[in-house]
This record gives structure tokens, C-alpha cells and sequence, in this order.
């Protein structure tokens, strides 16, 4: 329905003629822009295990609520519901926004993202009951993130056709960055300023920090990339024998050399296209499954290693450590995508975060073994939100990338709302120690084992031969 009226928006005249004259130091103030724009964005929401550690000592007391939630007694603490929504809200978003930055432009729409994020974090400093806080911090700044993201997430690759992989791993690694210093940040403004203090001020922050990023969110000119194709063109006329070469054959090798911007493994060019075919899907279910797995853990890792009788501080530093491992994995993995293929890579990298829950993650006992699946849990998962936008580059071109990305955010929001919430009953529901602990790391390793299945299926269809590079 909302996809549907926002198709029927007119279109915004655009002017493709960036601020910046010069080509280079336009790219570079673009992945600039959006490497800030990860920071704060994702950045605030992979920080939000410090809110969820508050809510639960505010609104919970050993399985009981308390009076001002306005509900009755459960064991199921009310706070998981604030993420939860937030989660759920920022990948239908994600959807929404591929459709609204075609019709408005990609700064109009990350401007309005940070007005939602903003917003939604200065009104939850009002808060004071939870079923406010799912509608401020939840829903609003939740849709203002998702909004943000698909548009800072995607918008470098329009600017280069090589190593893309490197280059989108350094933009996403801002959310690492982020959650590894807006985390800390967090817990200084609670202990300075209490909880909703806190929130005002974050909300301040993030207003004005992405209305700047979005200054700089503007896709690669029409002109430049015109010229770059023409030259592609060229190229193969001239290194062709034009005497026995035809018209249809040069355009045919030129399409193959042309930059991603058009073409990808799959000749599709409109949004029935991609959603009739099976690589979407394929590529849907993984990334739907393996997002939730991802917060699941990265969401309560503090939690649960409390769970197993480690201390708060260490447990802290263990989310900080998987934290800072994304932003090595991003950018170290991104890069030897560009050499071995997004597709290749991405299934690399799932068969390794699979392996680690099952073989790390589930017989930890000790802060040493936590450590060690943090590193490896952030090195591996931390890559799949770089993954996605190349690897649907890599199947359906450059073209309504944003779009396309956001058709995988709708899958998204069922499981990144329902995981959570079904994580958290088997850890009260089990016990509050190694039986609710383990039985989550099992859940999380088998979300894992069927994401790296679909990924395996995805990788079949489009080609049987193991060793090229897709």
C-alpha cells in the first residue's frame, strides 16, 4: 500500500551536476558522508544494548514489571520489546525509502531519516512508561535509521566500478565504529545525566550530525557516467577488428565491460523482474535470517555472559570486542570480495559464523572462550550488511540498487522483531544460566545453518562451477 502511493509521487527535478567539480573529491566527500552517516545511524542502534541493560533494571524486577508499564506480572521482560519494535521498524523503512529517495533524491530523503531519528530519541527522553518508548524510540527513530541506512549503504558503489567490496566495507564499518564509541558514550551520558537526559542529548547529536551527512548523499552524475561507458565502448571497438566485427557485437561486449551501474548477473531491469526471480529469494531468505541471528547475539551478548557467571564489566568488554571486530571484518573482507567474488565471499563468511556458535559460542564457559568467538563472531557476521547491497549488485545490476536492497528489508522485518522476543523467552523460560544460555547459542547456529543453506542454493543457481568468481 505504502510502495503504491509513493510510486505515484511525481518525481523531484534533480540536478545531476554534483556541488563538487571535481570527480575525485566528489567520490571521496561521498563515502566520507556516508561512513558518518553509518556511524550514527547504525551506529546508535548497535549500541543499544546499554538502553536495554537500563530498561531492564527500570521496568523489571525478577520477572516482574514494574507499575508504571501499566501491565501485569510475566516473566518475560517488557524492554525486549522496545528493540524488538525498533529492529522491525527500521527494515520496513528500509523498503519505504528505496521507493521515496527514486521520487525525492537521496539527501531530501536521508535529511528526513535524521529528523526521525532525532525526533524519536529526544521524545523518548520524555518517556516514562514502555509502551511510549516502543512508539519514540521504537517506531520513529527506528524508521528514521532504516531510512538513513539503505541510502548510505548503497549510495558509494553508483561512484566506482572497482573495488567496490573495499570501498563498501569502509562506509559499513562506521556502524562498528559507531556502536564501539556511542556505546561508551551512552554509558557516560546516563551516569552524567541520567537515562532521559541521555536520550535528549543523543537525539541533538544525531539530528545535526546526519542533516550534514546529508549534504553529501548525491548519486555519481549522469554526464560522468555517460562518458565512462562511452569509453567502455571504445575500448572494445578498438581493440576489436572492426572489419568483421559487428554492431551487435561490440554493443554486446561493451554491455559486459560497462560499470555495474546497468547490468549484473541477471539481465533485469524493473522491480516485478527482480521478484520473479529465484536469486532474490535465494538471497532474501539468507539475509532475513542471518540480520536477526546477527542482533540476537551482538543485542545480548552483555546479558548472557552475566548468565554464565562473568562479571558486567566483562561482559561490556566482550560486546565492545565484537564490536570492534566488524569494523576489521568489513573492510578485510570487502576487500578480498573484490578478488574472490561478493557471492563467494558471502558464503565463506557464513560457514565460519555458523561453525563459531556451534563449536565457540555454545560450550563457552570461560571469559577467555567468549573472547575468542567475539573476535571471530564480529570478523565473519559483522560483513553481511556490506554484503548485501554487493551482492545484489552482483546479480541485478547497479540500477534501483536502493530499491532492490530495500525489497530484502520487508522479509527483515518479521525476523528481526520475532528473534529477538523468541531468544529472550528461551533464556527466562530455561533459566538464567547454562541451559536458557546454551539453548540461545543453538538457536542462533541453527538461524545461521539455514541462512548459509540458502546462500549455498543462491550460489548454485547462478553458477555450478566452484571456482569462478561471482
Amino acid at each position: 500500500m505504502i510502495r503504491k502511493i509513493l510510486s505515484k509521487m511525481p518525481r523531484i527535478g534533480i540536478n545531476k551536476k554534483h556541488i563538487l567539480s571535481h570527480p575525485h573529491f566528489s567520490a571521496s566527500t561521498v563515502v566520507f558522508a556516508a561512513f558518518i552517516g553509518m556511524f550514527l545511524a547504525p551506529g546508535i542502534t548497535n549500541s543499544y544494548g546499554v538502553f536495554e541493560e537500563e530498561y531492564e533494571n527500570l521496568y523489571s524486577n525478577n520477572g516482574t514489571m514494574s507499575e508504571s508499564t501499566g501491565s501485569s506480572n510475566t516473566s518475560l521482560s517488557p524492554a525486549i520489546a522496545i528493540g524488538a519494535v525498533h529492529l522491525g521498524t527500521n527494515y520496513l523503512f528500509t523498503t519505504i525509502a528505496g521507493v521515496l529517495c527514486e521520487r525525492i533524491g537521496m539527501g531530501l530523503t536521508t535529511f528526513l531519516g535524521g529528523l526521525m531519528v532525532g525526533a524519536g530519541l529526544f521524545a523518548a527522553g520524555f518517556c516514562t512508561k514502555v509502551w511510549q518508548l516502543v512508539l519514540a524510540q521504537g517506531v520513529l527513530a527506528g524508521a528514521g535509521i532504516g531510512t538513513v541506512f539503505i541510502i548510505v549503504s548503497t549510495i558509494p558503489t553508483s561512484w566506482f566500478s572497482k573495488n567496490q567490496g573495499f570501498l563498501i566495507g569502509v562506509v559499513h564499518a562506521g556502524s562498528g565504529v559507531g556502536g564501539l564509541v556511542l556505546a561508551p558514550l551512552t554509558r557516560f551520558l546516563i551516569n552524567r545525566y541520567s537515562l532521559q537526559g541521555s536520550l535528549k542529548i543523543l537525539g541533538l547529536i544525531l539530528v545535526c550530525g546526519i542533516s550534514l551527512v546529508s549534504l553529501g548523499m548525491a548519486t555519481k552524475p549522469e554526464e560522468l557516467l555517460d562518458r565512462e561507458d562511452q569509453e567502455n565502448i571504445d575500448m572494445v571497438a578498438s581493440n576489436d577488428d572492426c572489419s568483421s566485427t559487428s554492431d551487435h557485437k561490440v554493443a554486446s561486449l561493451a554491455k559486459k565491460r560497462m560499470s555495474v551501474r546497468s547490468f549484473g548477473v541477471r539481465d533485469v531491469h524493473s522491480t516485478k523482474g527482480v521478484l520473479r526471480s529465484q536469486e532474490f529469494w535465494y538471497l532474501n531468505i539468507a539475509v532475513m535470517l542471518a540480520e536477526a541471528s546477527f542482533y540476537v547475539v551482538l543485542f545480548f551478548l552483555p546479558v548472557y555472559s552475566i548468565g554464565i557467571g562473568l562479571t558486567s564489566e566483562q561482559g561490556a568488554l566482550i560486546a565492545g570486542v565484537a564490536n570492534g571486530a566488524t569494523i576489521i571484518g568489513r573492510i578485510t573482507i570487502g576487500y578480498i570480495a573484490d578478488l574472490a567474488g561478493n557471492i563467494n565471499m558471502f558464503l565463506i563468511t557464513h560457514i565460519f559464523v555458523t561453525t563459531s556458535c556451534f563449536f565457540l559460542w555454545f560450550p563457552a564457559k570461560s571469559f577467555i572462550v567468549m573472547i575468542v568467538f567475539a573476535c571471530t563472531f564480529g570478523l565473519f557476521a559483522g560483513s553481511l550488511t556490506p554484503m548485501v547491497p554487493l551482492c545484489a549488485v552482483t546479480l541485478f545490476g547497479q540500477n534501483g540498487l536502493a530499491n532492490n536492497v530495500g525489497l530484502l528489508g520487508i522479509g527483515m522485518v518479521l525476523t528481526t522483531s520475532g528473534a529477538p522476543v523468541i531468544a529472550r523467552l528461551f533464556y527466562e523460560k530455561l533459566g538464567q544460566n547454562g541451559a536458557g544460555y546454551g539453548t540461545v547459542a543453538l538457536f542462533c547456529g541453527g538461524i545461521y545453518l539455514l541462512a548459509t543453506l540458502s546462500i549455498l542454493a543462491l550460489r548454485i543457481c547462478v553458477s555450478r562451477n566452484p571456482w569462478v568468481k561471482i
